[in-house]
């Protein structure tokens, strides 16, 4: 599966391509729920935002993204919904994708981080028919040998600022405001030289729940690349050169509830309860009646 998921609808910074045009591959807004605050949607529910970004070497972004919470399914005995995405390019026709998560994931200690784990299903374009193209979501097979987790991404740190008032298009907002930041740092040999290269990355967020399925209003992201190369002895004297630098902003449009799907079949697009879909609890054997002794 080739996609870029959407972690808080600024895409990951690659070096040297802060805010690539376009990513490649449909945009999937998986990591845009709000999943610390449970399942606090239903079949209809979406939400809209805006992103735009520059950087100081001259790649910019524009687009809008609207995630749906586009139907529930029960898969293999599980309870799942289908999240929906459509992201728009210049005012282009919205390219689409659909995945389906379990709801299990709303009892994972560690929801942000491990998503997409408990992704099922995927839509990846459509047939010779026009008809959508349902793929089943397949671990890596490594992540069935190892133990614990390995994550790349390096720690980051959030500080809680307090509620404030926050302007959007949809309005405005009375937001939790907080700051999260990371720093990435790479020493590397090249011939007689070593080179040091350092990423780091802020982003300035508010939220609300008023706002549904990401509880997200706004993020200010600010991203800075730089790096020196110095030979054997001479580290003292090796400027630290930004190399790249880059800002975007991630901003409510709207949101609302009744947004029908693009993809996923007819019969899925609403909840398991009126499918007639949701398991039946297990019968419980009846209680018996202690028995009575006459004296």
């Amino acid at each position: 599966m080739r996609r870029a998921v959407l972690i808080l609808f600024l895409l990951a910074l690659a070096p040297l391509a802060a805010l690539a045009d376009k990513p490649e591959g449909p945009v999937d807004a998986i990591g845009m729920l709000d999943y610390h605050r449970g399942p606090h949607f239903k079949v209809g529910d979406w939400v809209k935002y805006h992103t735009q970004g520059t950087s100081a070497q001259g790649f910019k972004t524009d687009y809008t993204v609207t995630v749906l919470i586009a139907g529930e399914e029960l898969w293999w005995g599980e309870e799942c919904f289908w999240i929906e995405t459509h992201a728009s390019y210049g005012g282009k026709v919205p390219e689409l994708a659909a995945s389906l998560l379990s709801y299990a994931v709303f009892q994972d200690t560690l929801p942000a981080r491990d998503f997409q784990k408990y992704m099922r299903k995927y839509i990846d374009g459509l047939d010779e028919h026009g008809k959508p193209l349902e793929q089943l979501f397949l671990r890596a097979p490594a992540e069935l040998i190892t133990r614990g987790f390995d994550y790349d991404e390096p720690a980051r740190t959030t500080d809680t600022v307090g509620v404030e008032k926050v302007e959007v298009p949809k309005g405005t907002f009375d937001a939790l405001k907080d700051i999260q930041k990371w720093r990435e740092t790479t020493n590397k040999q090249e011939g007689d030289s070593t080179l040091y290269f350092e990423k780091a990355e802020t982003h300035t967020r508010w939220w609300s729940n008023q706002v549904p399925i990401t509880s997200l209003v706004r993020i200010d992201q600010h991203n800075t690349q730089r790096q020196r190369t110095w030979m054997i002895g001479e580290s003292a004297n090796a400027p630290l050169l930004t190399i790249e630098e880059a800002v975007g902003s991630t901003m409510l449009v709207d949101f609302g509830t009744g947004m029908k799907s693009k993809l996923i079949p007819e019969r899925f697009q609403r909840s398991l309860a009126q499918q007639g879909a949701a398991p039946k609890p297990p019968a419980r054997a009846p209680v018996r009646k202690p028995a009575t002794t006459r004296s």
